[in-house]
C-alpha cells in the first residue's frame, strides 16, 4: 500500500474487548454466537462436536490437520465414522490421542476464543461449516477506521480493491506478518464487528416487523402494472413497509408468474433487519459500504468487489508485536487470476454447428487476437467441415466458452492458452496442433 494508490474510506469498527471477527455478513444467520451451534437450516443433519484427548491431542489434531482447531472437530454429521477414522490415524502416525464426542455443543464464541488461543491472537474460527476469521489484541474502546486500497486505474481490474485493512497505527513500520487462511464468502461482502457485538446482528428478524419485497427485469413494469405493484425508482418496483405476515400474499403470485411465463424478472424479499440496514447502505452508497450499531458498537461492512470465494486476512505486527493492521488480502493475484477465468468463460467463443447441432466434439481449437469486448478470441471446429461449410456464417455460431465447456470438459484444460495457440483432439485430451 502506497500514498499513490486510490484509497476509499468504508467505515469505522468498534471492539469492546479488543478482539474482531471478519466474516460474511450475509452468512449471519448461521452464527449462533454463544447459544446451540446447530444449524438454522431445518433439513440439516444432526451434527455434533468431537473433543480430541490423550497425552499427545494437541500434536495429534495438528497432525490430523482437517479442522483449524487441533483440540476439537466440530459440526460433525457422522461422529462414529469420524472417530474411528481419527483413531486409525493416531494408530498409524503412533501418537496416544483419542477423539469423543464433546459433552456439550460448544457455543461459536468459545471456538473464536479458542482460535485466539491455538493461532496465537488469530485463526479460523468454524460455525456451521463456514469459517470466519478472529483477531485479537486490538485496541479496546476506540474506532478503527476501515480503508480499502484501490487497484491503479490503468489495470485491466482498475475500480476493485487491491486490499482493504483496519488501521491501528498507520504511522508505525511493519516487521512481522501472519496470513489466516481464511474467509468463507458466499454474497460478495464481507463485515468487520467486534466479537460480542455480533451475536446482536439480527437476520430475518426485523425490529419493526416489517419487510421490503422487491423485484426488477425487463419484464417487471408490465407485471407491475398487472399487479397493482409501486414503482420504486428508475428500476425497481414492488411493495415497502409490509408487514411481515403480508409478504407472502404479494409474492406468491408474482413467483408463480415467473416461473409460469418464464419473466425476466429478478426479486428480493428485505426484512427490515440489520442485514437489509447494512445493505441498503451498501446499495445507496458509491463507496458501496455502510455502517451498524450493535449493542452500542459500530460494525462495518462493504462490497467486496469481487465476488464470493475464501479470502486471506493478514495480521501486520511492529517490532514490540503490537497490532499495526489488519489487512484483508481480497485482490492479491490469485483472486485476479480467478476473476478473469470467471470473464474468459463468459465470453464468446465461434463454434462449429456440426459440433452443436451434428452432435461432434470440437476436434480442432484455435484461439486468435479478439477483436472485439467479450470476444475470446476461441474458434472451435469438428474437422468435418468442407470449404463450402467454412466459409458460411450460417453454418457457426456464437456461443460463451462456458457453455462449450460445460458440454466438453476437455476443452477446460486449454481455454487460458494465450493467441496464437492451436490444438486438436487426440484421445480425451487436447495436444498442440502443430500443423496450423
Amino acid at each position: 500500500m502506497g500514498s499513490s494508490e486510490a484509497t476509499v474510506t468504508l467505515g469505522e469498527v468498534e471492539l469492546p474487548s479488543g478482539t474482531m471477527v471478519i466474516i460474511d455478513p450475509g452468512l449471519g444467520r448461521f452464527w449462533r454466537h454463544d447459544g446451540d451451534p446447530r444449524s438454522p437450516r431445518r433439513a440439516d443433519p444432526l451434527q455434533l462436536d468431537l473433543e480430541i484427548v490423550g497425552p499427545d491431542a494437541v500434536e495429534a489434531g495438528r497432525r490430523y490437520d482437517r479442522q483449524f482447531d487441533p483440540r476439537f472437530l466440530y459440526d460433525v454429521r457422522d461422529p462414529d465414522d469420524a472417530i474411528a477414522h481419527f483413531a486409525a490415524f493416531c494408530r498409524d502416525a503412533g501418537l496416544d490421542a483419542r477423539a469423543i464426542v464433546a459433552a456439550e455443543r460448544v457455543p461459536h464464541t468459545t471456538r473464536a476464543r479458542h482460535a485466539l488461543a491455538a493461532g496465537d491472537g488469530a485463526g479460523v474460527v468454524q460455525y456451521n461449516n463456514l469459517w470466519g476469521v478472529v483477531v485479537g489484541g486490538l485496541p479496546a474502546g476506540r474506532r478503527l477506521p476501515v480503508v480499502g486500497w484501490l487497484l491503479p486505474d490503468d489495470h485491466e481490474l482498475a475500480g476493485r480493491f487491491r486490499t482493504i485493512a483496519v488501521l491501528v497505527d498507520e504511522q508505525a513500520a511493519v516487521v512481522r506478518s501472519r496470513t489466516v487462511q481464511g474467509v468463507m464468502v458466499d454474497h460478495g461482502q464481507l463485515m468487520c464487528v467486534g466479537l460480542e457485538p455480533l451475536g446482536a446482528f439480527k437476520m430475518w428478524e426485523p425490529a419493526d416487523g416489517l419487510a421490503d419485497y422487491v423485484f426488477w427485469g425487463r419484464d417487471a413494469e408490465r407485471v407491475a402494472t398487472e399487479l397493482g405493484a409501486a414503482r420504486l425508482d428508475d428500476t425497481l418496483f414492488g411493495w415497502r413497509d409490509l408487514p411481515m405476515a403480508d409478504v407472502g400474499r404479494h409474492a406468491q403470485p408474482l413467483q408463480q408468474r415467473i416461473a409460469d411465463e418464464r419473466l425476466a424478472i429478478a426479486v428480493d424479499y428485505r426484512p427490515h433487519d440489520n442485514l437489509e440496514a447494512l445493505n441498503a447502505q451498501i446499495r445507496g452508497s458509491d463507496r458501496r459500504a455502510g455502517v451498524v450499531t450493535l449493542d452500542g458498537a459500530v460494525a462495518c461492512g462493504f462490497d467486496n468487489r469481487w465476488g464470493d470465494g475464501i479470502f486471506d486476512v493478514v495480521v501486520d505486527h511492529d517490532a514490540a508485536g503490537r497490532v499495526v493492521r489488519v489487512r484483508l488480502d481480497v485482490g492479491n493475484e490469485a483472486t485476479q487470476q480467478r476473476l478473469r477465468a470467471v470473464q474468459l468463460l463468459s465470453m464468446g467463443a465461434i463454434v462449429s454447428r456440426a459440433i452443436l447441432d451434428g452432435g461432434q466434439p470440437p476436434r480442432f481449437a484455435r484461439r486468435d487476437d479478439p477483436d472485439r469486448p467479450g470476444d475470446s478470441g476461441w474458434t472451435f471446429l469438428a474437422g468435418t467441415e468442407d470449404a463450402t461449410t467454412q466459409s458460411s456464417a450460417k453454418s457457426f455460431a456464437l456461443v460463451a466458452l462456458g457453455e462449450v465447456v460445460r458440454r466438453f470438459p476437455a476443452v477446460k484444460e486449454i481455454v487460458e492458452a494465450p493467441p496464437g495457440s492451436a490444438f486438436r483432439l487426440q484421445g480425451r485430451r487436447y495436444v498442440p496442433d502443430e500443423g496450423v
